[in-house]
């Protein structure tokens, strides 16, 4: 039993794509990370990565991956409690120590035992998330004034501070803000509310990767919130994701803000799943 790691995307995808591709849902981050690191690379960047996949003794299928970006987050699929011990193990010997990791509640356990173990130290438990998917979405009862507009350039400025604004509320989007931003802008998948011309929030999503698209970030700046803006921008990007192609339309939120879980219940989304996030 073991760990293979590779920072080659074409090699992971062979050996850990049917894996993934076979609960899209559950691996939605592990699947966008993947992607943002192809089209990096595309592109002519050159993003560092660890991609790694687990098999267990004398089996030929992975049961188990992570995806990692350093020094960005690293994500993981669930894990055994025998693959959670392997992975502290290997983390703990890297000399570019991990800063976060994602991973769901049913590993938590498992992995901080084994980080501790091996470290000598207790790893931190940040944010507790659960993982949304959107059924079928239900426009708010009574629509807020404005209307939805996709993002431009000219808009860049805009999303930056609110990005970092977002940022200094809920935590980091797990990739370099500037690229995260453009990245969106290019392929039309950031969402403002507007009333009036103005822009009151903003939502965006990931591009759809094996039939799914992630819903991040969605942000209402604090004198426009308790208006019904955020509801209508989500709304709004969550339909654009479904034109898009998306089968699973997913959302992460933090649970220690039951605003924002009820307002995504209220227009479709029910819980998949709860993660963590650990720090060392």
């Amino acid at each position: 039993m073991t760990w293979f790691t590779t920072d080659k995307p074409e090699v992971f995808r062979s050996e850990a794509g049917a894996f993934l591709a076979a609960h899209p849902d559950l691996h939605t981050m592990l699947l966008s990370g993947l992607d943002t690191i192809e089209q990096l690379r595309s592109g002519g960047g050159t993003p560092s990565a660890v991609l790694g996949w687990w098999r267990e003794p004398d089996e030929t299928a992975t049961t188990a991956a992570f995806v990692w970006m350093p020094p960005h987050l690293l994500t993981s699929s669930r894990l055994s409690p025998v693959a959670a011990t392997h992975l502290a193990g290997l983390l703990a010997t890297r000399a570019q120590p991990f800063t976060q990791l994602l991973v769901d509640d049913s590993s938590v356990r498992a992995f901080s035992e084994a980080w501790q173990s091996a470290t000598g130290s207790t790893p931190k438990s940040g944010p507790h998330l659960r993982l949304y998917r959107l059924d079928q979405l239900v426009r708010p009862g009574v629509a807020p004034p404005g209307a939805p507009r996709t993002a431009t350039a000219g808009d860049r400025a805009l999303l930056h501070d609110w990005c970092t604004r977002f940022v200094t509320e809920a935590g980091s989007l797990g990739a370099d803000l500037d690229t995260f931003i453009d990245e969106r802008i290019g392929r039309g998948g950031w969402r403002l509310w507007t009333v009036e011309d103005e822009p009151v929030a903003m939502a965006a999503m990931t591009s759809v990767v094996a039939g799914t698209a992630r819903l991040t970030p969605v942000y209402t700046p604090p004198d426009h919130r308790g208006r019904g803006y955020g509801s209508a921008v989500t709304a709004a990007v969550s339909q654009a994701a479904r034109d898009a192609g998306a089968e699973h339309v997913l959302l992460f939120t933090d649970l220690a803000n039951p605003t924002s879980n009820s307002v995504y219940q209220r227009i479709g989304y029910s819980p998949v799943s709860d993660y963590r996030i650990l720090a060392p």
